[in-house]
Parts: C-alpha cells; sequence; structure tokens
C-alpha cells in the first residue's frame, strides 16, 4: 500500500533538528495560550464541516495542538525525555488520522488499511525509543561545548586581564602596542 512509506516519513521529521532558544517561563505560558487559542479556532472552523471530514477536521487540529505543545516543551528544556515526547505526539496524530481515513473503506481493504497505520505507529514509536539515547547524547556534547568554550573565553579574559596590567606598567609610548598585540594573542576584539 502506498500510504505507509508517506505516513512513514512525514513520522520520522526531526525534533532534535530545532535550534531555537530556550524558553522563558512568561514566553512559554504566551506560547502555551496562543496554542490552545489556535486549537480553538480550528476547532470552530471543524463545526462547518460534517461527516468524517469532521472527525479528520477535529483531529489534524487536536494533532496540530499536541504537537505544538510537545514541541514547546523541548524549547524549553531540551531533554532526550521532551524530544521523545515531540516524537510521539507526531506519531499519534498520524495514526490517528489514518485509523480516520481507514474508516471510510470497507472489508479487508479497511483491515489493511488499520493493519498498515498500526504497524507505521509501532514503527515510529520504535524509532522514538531508539533516538532517545541519541538526542540524550546529542545534547550532553552540546552542553559539553557550550562549557568548554565558556571556560575557554575565561581563561582567555583573564590572561588579557593579566597582560593589560603588564602593559600599564609600560610607559605611554608602549601601553597601546601592547595591549593591540595581546588582544590579537588572544583573539580578543
Amino acid at each position: 500500500m502506498k500510504l505507509r512509506p508517506i505516513v512513514f516519513a512525514s513520522v520520522l521529521v526531526c525534533a532534535a533538528g530545532q535550534a531555537a532558544p530556550l524558553l522563558g517561563k512568561e514566553e512559554l505560558k504566551a506560547r502555551l495560550v496562543r496554542a490552545e487559542e489556535q486549537y480553538d479556532n480550528a476547532q470552530a472552523r471543524c463545526k462547518r464541516v460534517t461527516g468524517p471530514a469532521r472527525e479528520l477536521c477535529n483531529d489534524r487540529a487536536r494533532g496540530e495542538r499536541d504537537i505544538q505543545v510537545a514541541q514547546l516543551q523541548f524549547q524549553a528544556e531540551p531533554t532526550a525525555d521532551n524530544d521523545h515526547k515531540v516524537r510521539l505526539a507526531k506519531a499519534e496524530a498520524v495514526y490517528t488520522r489514518s485509523l480516520i481515513q481507514c474508516k471510510e473503506m470497507d472489508g479487508d481493504a479497511r483491515a489493511l488499511c488499520r493493519k498498515d497505520a498500526k504497524m507505521v505507529y509501532e514503527d515510529a514509536r520504535a524509532d522514538a525509543q531508539l533516538q532517545r539515547e541519541v538526542v540524550a547524547q546529542q545534547l550532553r556534547s552540546e552542553g559539553t561545548v557550550r562549557e568548554r568554550t565558556a571556560a575557554a573565553e575565561r581563561i582567555a579574559q583573564a590572561q588579557f586581564n593579566a597582560a593589560r596590567q603588564r602593559c600599564e606598567a609600560l610607559p605611554p609610548e608602549g601601553r597601546v602596542p601592547c595591549l593591540e598585540d595581546a588582544k590579537t594573542r588572544l583573539a580578543l576584539p
């Protein structure tokens, strides 16, 4: 069935690749309120539709809200567990939409569609579980790089301060070249 590769590809959209800055509590609250407002607006739009399309519309709105909330939590606190929640929210949204689309089919086609949707969902859950450790390692690596960079900047600043004190002990005509040399040596702006 052609539905499986398309659905699986849409589930594999990676949440860990987001390089958004950390959100503060107030910003997080504001964005969560905005997500709920968007969900309410989408639900209101869905009321104009009838039948299976309405159920699909409502589910799409719910899935988008769940994904958005999970992504906001990941942006506020980038952890492997929050990345896992984003991946699961995406997989569940695709799975429920697939099940709703399967309702329109009859007999064996419906059973096959449901089975295929379940298989794609289980694959996405397994992938999310595997990616949890990868993301944890990636976040640890990024943290280590930030810590080492900050430490190197502190050391360079301390060395520059020591060099500046030595330069200030020189006669006035030697101070400026001495400071410029220290800045160049320590790669300071």
